[in-house]
């Protein structure tokens, strides 16, 4: 056993335990960790005990099935996604939960479902949402659906929502900026009156530079973002350095992670959230299970650990339902094992 003044071996430690061993062991010394840092030299990484997430878009699952697994698979943390969703099993559709047409006992259930998780994020809606587009007729319809996925959100106990930006319809980016700016400023305050944060996350603007951008223009303190790692195939920074042929390279791949880097490194605190997963490199398709290596996991956590990231790490993994069961377990155990090296 270590002395208690080596706070950084305790911490890497605990990721070697088991579960439910780890979340106990966690949670009574984080704090403790954090006290004892300047007295032992550690100037590491605030790292929250709930850290890896897995999210409920699990195809061929009902809701409370894909909240059953991730239980049993041990994850401290549940992201729910589709909000204007079901809670049944559907063909084509991720199960979800839409406060203004739950039952009665529909919302007791799934309270009572997600009352073990130690951390509750929520993905908000977009598909065929036009929530950014000029006042009118699809830009009501969208608000409307975004806010009422919003109060769903603060009901499951989300402390953050994920949302997407994206170009009003028909609009140019320099035509949908201060329309952006405007509502997320107003979600901003939603999000804050219900308890929760905002978070963007990236894929549009389409560049490193213009996402940054958009996130320090609204300037709310209850609006940050979320890093998908594999959301940055169109970014205007990585097709400048990556010829279509050099996509499957140690070049291109490399080029993909340094962009992630510099999206990190860009938003600095305003990075509150990340969707992880893995990339095919010979196709470049996100939301793979981890087995292809292409993000470069260990960089990445060390530059989060650099900026002191005091998020989470949410999987988001695609496959069939009954491969879910082992890709969640495989990635978990390997994703833990590169927090425990860092």
């Amino acid at each position: 056993m270590p002395e208690l003044g080596d706070v950084s071996t305790l911490m890497i430690r605990s990721f070697r335990m088991n579960t439910s061993t780890r979340r106990r062991f966690l949670a009574r010394t984080l704090s403790g960790a954090v006290l004892a840092s300047s007295a032992s030299g550690w100037d590491g990484w605030n790292l929250v005990p709930y850290v890896v997430g897995a999210n409920t878009a699990i195809t061929g699952y009902g809701l409370f099935q894909a909240i059953s697994l991730l239980r049993e698979l041990g994850f401290p943390t549940i992201e729910v996604q589709n909000l204007v969703g079901v809670p049944e099993p559907a063909p084509g559709k991720f199960p979800g939960f839409q406060l203004d047409r739950a039952s009665d006992e529909d919302r007791r259930k799934v309270k009572q479902a997600l009352a073990g998780f130690q951390h509750i994020t929520a993905h908000l809606p977009y598909t065929g949402l036009e929530y950014f587009s000029p006042p009118g007729p699809e830009a009501d319809d969208g608000i409307r659906t975004l806010e009422a996925a919003m109060r769903t959100a603060a009901f499951l106990g989300a402390r953050v929502a994920v949302m997407h930006p994206k170009p009003g319809k028909g609009m140019t980016l320099e035509e949908s900026w201060p329309i952006m700016i405007r509502r997320i400023r107003r979600w901003g305050d939603l999000a804050k009156e219900h308890g929760f944060r905002l978070a963007l996350e990236t894929s549009y603007p389409r560049s490193v530079a213009e996402f940054v951008r958009l996130v320090r223009e609204v300037d709310h303190e209850h609006v940050g973002a979320t890093l998908d790692v594999g959301h940055q195939s169109h970014y205007r920074e990585l097709l400048a350095r990556v010829a279509p042929g050099e996509r499957s390279t140690a070049k291109g791949i490399r080029a993909y992670n340094d962009t992630n880097i510099e999206i990190v490194e860009g938003l600095g605190a305003k990075l509150i959230h990340l969707h992880v997963h893995d990339i095919d490199p010979a196709t470049w398709k996100e939301h793979q299970p981890l087995v292809y290596g292409f993000v470069d996991y260990p960089r990445l956590i060390a530059k989060l650990r650099e900026v002191r990231y005091e998020g989470v790490m949410v999987f988001e993994i695609a496959g069939p339902a009954d491969r879910m069961r082992q890709y969640l377990a495989q990635a978990k155990r390997k994703l833990e094992g590169y927090l425990g090296r860092a």
